[in-house]
């Protein structure tokens, strides 16, 4: 890293503690910091991604969670947010992750799975249909335990040290690697008619 971008996030990190400093006093509310462009994609660019998604309305909104993903990236990656606030922050980028998992496979198999099947015999049709291999299910599995963890009555521990930043990107890789299957499935079906 050079010189001048340490100084310079510094510098943006102290401006920034005396910018809060300064509104904390005042209590003042209305003024914004603005958030850097370029670092969002757009929900475009993700409807492009899951393109296989046939609800168009739940292809939008995957797309605008995708977007709020890039959100809790750049907050996991750009600021130094410690302890329980940033374990915090991974549950629900994981949490998140394993909604959007929930919502695909429900799209995906519509007309092979009936509506009331569960996540878990959807994984498990998808599996004998070929879409996911073991070890995806394995990983599509996890991703569902600790998605269900949102439920806070269903945790029987204090949650304190259970996130770390390699459950968010486990979730990550595993939402990637159900979109690589689905793109190749649907790719699949479409070249064979």
């Amino acid at each position: 890293m050079s010189e001048s971008i340490k100084q310079l996030a510094e510098r943006i990190g102290e401006d920034l503690q005396k910018l809060e400093d300064l509104l904390k006093a005042s209590g003042d509310k209305k003024i914004k910091i603005r958030f850097p462009r370029g670092f969002l994609r757009t929900a475009s660019h993700f409807r492009g991604r899951y393109w296989f998604v046939r609800d168009n309305n739940l292809q939008r909104n995957i797309g605008y969670s995708l977007m709020l993903s890039d959100v809790y990236r750049w907050m996991l990656n750009r600021t130094d947010l410690w302890g329980t606030p940033r374990e915090m922050l991974i549950k629900e980028c994981v949490c998140l992750m394993g909604s959007l998992a929930e919502s695909i496979t429900k799209d995906a198999m519509r007309g092979i799975c009936g509506k009331q099947q569960s996540y878990a015999e959807r994984l498990k049709k998808m599996r004998e249909l070929g879409i996911i291999d073991d070890e995806l299910q394995t990983k599509l599995k996890w991703l569902w335990d600790y998605r269900s963890r949102e439920h806070l009555f269903l945790v029987g521990e204090w949650e304190y040290g259970h996130y770390k930043l390699k459950h968010y990107n486990d979730a990550i890789l595993t939402l990637r690697g159900l979109r690589d299957a689905f793109d190749r499935y649907f790719h699949k079906r479409e070249t064979s008619f």
